[in-house]
């Protein structure tokens, strides 16, 4: 009897072991593969969903005092730009400019070349904050001087097109070295595969804007989805449940456009108090293509 009770404490005891041994093994084989390959962590933080953007709320950041911001982009900005002056409209003396082209972005320069719109732009008015909203038009090839282009879905599209994003940043603080950028995720859209590119494209944003210091990519991704991620035309919490999408399942209702400007108001608030102009400064004319 005796014996029997040594022997059912013995094989418990080797039992919580092995389960003990089978948990610090698996915490073993996760540590040696976050340490196996620096390309593998990188594709998996890129593909990964819903990363928080840099720093950007974090409160340890004081915030910055703005005079003039502007935002540009493709047809979804447009909606955002114009709610976005109404709404900053009270802020006194604050300048605002925007610049939306239909149907652009950054894959088909020869269709509208950001790059140059945008140092114009950024040469007349200097901003101290830039709201980009780029991106939705951009699972293509993308097109270079002479006819050259880099199929969609390959590492050498990635590579140029982080470049491109890159050069976004590099000219508007050409002319204001100090100026943030904030770049607004595409959102959810109703068809599925634009949706599988759009979260490939959304993840290099993202990426890119990590590499600079006070640039801060906004996820819109969860503002116009369902609860499991997918596309909603309304939402009951948002605008009293009228239609935030347009029929296509790609752009954006006023209701819609107004859903995005208070978050995109919202976020800016996070990393920005708005100041009066200094003396003499010209406030921002508005723009647009």
């Amino acid at each position: 009897m005796r014996f029997s009770s040594f022997l059912l404490k013995l094989l418990t005891a080797f039992a919580v072991l092995t389960v003990t041994g089978c948990a610090g093994a698996g915490v073993g084989e996760n540590s040696a593969f976050a340490k196996s390959s620096r390309k593998a962590q990188a594709l998996a933080a890129l593909e990964r969903p819903n990363l928080a953007p840099k720093d950007l709320f974090a409160p340890r950041q004081p915030k910055r005092q703005v005079r003039s911001l502007a935002v540009v982009g493709d047809s979804l900005s447009i909606g955002l730009a114009s709610e976005l002056e109404k709404s900053l409209g009270s802020k006194p003396g604050l300048g605002f400019a925007s610049l939306g082209k239909v149907s652009s972005g950054l894959a088909r320069p020869d269709f509208f070349d950001w790059d140059r719109n945008l140092d114009t732009l950024a040469r007349r008015y200097r901003p101290d904050a830039v709201v980009i909203m780029l991106g939705t038009n951009d699972n293509k090839p993308l097109r270079f001087e002479g006819g050259a282009q880099i199929p969609y879905a390959t590492p050498e599209w990635d590579k140029a097109y982080t470049a491109r994003v890159k050069r976004m940043v590099e000219i508007v603080r050409a002319h204001n070295p100090s100026a943030m950028v904030f770049w607004m995720g595409a959102p959810v859209m109703a068809d599925d595969d634009l949706n599988h590119d759009l979260k490939h494209i959304n993840a290099l944003i993202r990426k890119t804007m990590a590499s600079f210091d006070d640039c801060h990519y906004v996820d819109t991704w969860p503002l116009f989805s369902t609860a499991g991620g997918g596309f909603a035309f309304s939402k009951p919490d948002l605008a009293g449940g009228a239609p935030l999408r347009a029929r296509d399942g790609v752009h954006l209702t006023t209701a819609g456009a107004q859903t995005l400007a208070g978050h995109c108001q919202a976020v800016l608030e996070t990393r920005i108090t708005w100041a009066p102009p200094a003396p003499g400064n010209v406030p921002l004319a508005d723009t647009g293509v």
